[in-house]
């Protein structure tokens, strides 16, 4: 349907709101539907110390927009015989051991998060580089044989090292980078290609017609049209060292680039065509994209989150509506500007609601909540009762919450609501929470 102006100003005036309440230096909105662009607007700038604009070529990280492109290869590998996605992922790694667990996790448990992983902490580029000597060679890691390799094996280890996992492969849903990991590492063996990157580029991204994207670290900064990455660190706004800072040493988790004008490109082979994405229906997570109802219709997306990137898509094939949102800055929710920007497309209100308060849980089930709960990969929730209510504190800040069914429950940030869940054992007892998409152990 056509974007109606009303929807335009109630859409811009969301976003500078969000802009100004993160502090966002610049941010690129592209629409397409019915199988053609129909909107780009850009915000603020790409380099704010010289006020250089954004436009549908410049260059910005996807962070976890890359997981669908990741599991997009790794359905058009099983098209073809390369591999099963009912087999085991220590079949393709080999160095995966599949150690602790009673059953093997399958290539389908780590495509849907479901591999058993507990959050682990975060391995990064430049603690492996420096220990074989490449970091500072000029070597773009994306590309080197020996850093993949050996990516693998120090992810492989960390994986194996869980003496208790969660439950068995397939039982629950918890983010895991590494296992999104282990998924490149599959596509770089049995793709006939000798790095994940160069593999995405000869078969994804140049089918596609996406020149300006790729996974490389370097390129960005040799660009004269890539966005400046910012972060906000002590209330001040720095430039981050590039795509260096905080990179995962595996790259098909979170290492694509891209432009405005390629992901158009990107959405358009959706809505045009549909793919064995979107083949699993249902709500939730499915192959690399988050299923969800909005406004009556199942949309597909991802968001990403990475030092000076926040990304997102949406789209809804029953509309053939799309959107992509990049921007330059951390911790800036492009998800929720992607569902402003989507209600626009399916003719509503262009200002994501708030959940319903429902009752209160049950009194014996807030106590029995009450605890701290940790990850690895640095998240900590706690919920105490104080003066006869619970107070519910994420890294030790306490914030206001709705309770929605039992067990369930939101956590305001900001302009945004995040859900918690409660998970409870055999014996009843409250073993974690997922918050953020990750499960947290109760400590």
């Amino acid at each position: 349907m056509p974007l109606s102006f009303t929807g335009l100003s109630l859409f811009e005036a969301y976003v500078e709101k969000v802009m100004r309440a993160y502090d966002a230096c610049g941010m690129a909105v592209a629409i397409v539907d019915q199988g053609q662009p129909v909107q780009e607007l850009f915000y603020g700038f790409r380099d704010r110390e010289q006020k250089l604009p954004i436009n549908q070529d410049t260059i910005f990280g996807l962070a976890s927009v890359t997981k669908s492109f990741t599991c997009l290869a790794i359905l058009h590998l099983a098209q073809q015989g390369k591999i099963d996605l009912d087999a085991p992922v220590s079949q393709y790694n080999p160095s995966f051991h599949n150690t602790h667990r009673e059953k093997p996790v399958l290539v389908r448990h780590l495509m849907n998060h479901t591999g058993s992983f507990w959050p682990v902490k975060r391995k990064t580029v430049e603690p492996l580089a420096r220990k074989m000597g490449l970091w500072g060679s000029g070597m773009d890691l994306a590309y080197s044989i020996p850093f993949s390799q050996a990516a693998v094996q120090e992810v492989c280890a960390g994986l194996d090292a869980q003496t208790m996992p969660l439950g068995m492969p397939g039982e629950y849903f918890s983010y895991s980078n590494d296992g999104f990991g282990l998924l490149s590492d599959i596509i770089r063996t049995q793709g006939g290609e000798d790095t994940y990157a160069n593999y995405m580029k000869k078969h994804v991204l140049q089918p596609l017609g996406m020149s300006r994207s790729g996974c490389g670290f370097l390129p960005p900064a040799g660009d004269s049209n890539a966005a400046v990455l910012y972060e906000k660190r002590d209330g001040r706004l720095l430039i981050t060292r590039d795509y260096h800072d905080n990179a995962f040493v595996m790259m098909g988790g979170g290492a694509m680039k891209s432009t405005i004008r390629d992901m158009e490109r990107y959405l358009l082979l959706f809505l045009r065509h549909g793919d064995p994405l979107l083949s699993r229906p249902g709500i939730g997570y499915r192959y690399g994209l988050s299923v969800s109802e909005l406004a009556g219709h199942p949309v597909y997306g991802h968001g990403g989150s990475l030092t000076g990137v926040s990304s997102a898509i949406s789209f809804c094939p029953d509309a053939g509506s799309g959107v992509v949102v990049l921007c330059n800055t951390s911790g800036v929710p492009a998800t929720s500007v992607a569902e402003a920007a989507m209600l626009w497309c399916l003719g509503q209100n262009p200002s994501p609601s708030s959940p319903k308060a429902c009752s209160p849980w049950p009194w014996s089930l807030q106590q029995k909540a009450c605890g701290r709960y940790v990850c690895a990969e640095g998240s900590e929730i706690e919920m105490t009762m104080n003066g006869g209510e619970m107070e519910v504190l994420s890294s030790g800040i306490p914030h206001s919450y709705r309770f929605s069914e039992p067990g369930i429950l939101f956590l305001r940030s900001k302009m945004t609501w995040s859900d918690l869940t409660v998970f409870s054992d055999s014996a009843g007892e409250i073993f974690a929470v997922r918050y953020g998409g990750r499960m947290l152990a109760r400590v």
